[in-house]
């Protein structure tokens, strides 16, 4: 995988934490990717708490991701996060459809009964960068 920068990295998990909170149901099962997501990029406490907190602004966000890599770990960690309960509600559907609209570069979907295999993929490429 090309390189990803540590700020595409905040910025994906941003995206992740927004769309675990969509459907006003931030369960323990989204949780534990995003937070596994984290402890991969070794981010601080204070981080993870302004990650957490912050405003989220979809167009800032994608305007942030420069590299392909990025968009496409950008599309791999929302459909796991919205599909770690085994199903996807309809305002993650709709949120990463206006993702994917909005990306300039073209990003392959799986068909949803095999999102299940994302969550694999994106710790997969997260140890392939060997963060620091």
């Amino acid at each position: 995988m090309p390189a990803i920068s540590r700020d595409e990295l905040k910025t994906i998990l941003a995206f992740g934490v927004h769309i675990a909170k969509l459907d006003q149901k931030f369960d323990i099962w989204e949780k534990k990717i995003l937070g596994r997501f984290a402890e991969a990029m070794r981010l601080s406490p204070d981080e993870r708490k302004a990650l957490a907190t912050q405003r989220f602004s979809l167009g800032k966000g994608l305007h942030a991701l420069e590299s392909d890599g990025a968009r496409v770990l950008l599309v791999k960690l929302m459909c796991a996060v919205s599909f770690v309960d085994g199903s996807a509600s309809d305002q993650e559907l709709e949120f990463i459809e206006r993702v994917v609209t909005r990306l300039k570069s073209q990003v392959f979907i799986l068909p949803r009964e095999d999102w299940g295999r994302y969550e694999k993929e994106v710790f997969k490429a997260l140890e392939d960068l060997k963060l620091a």
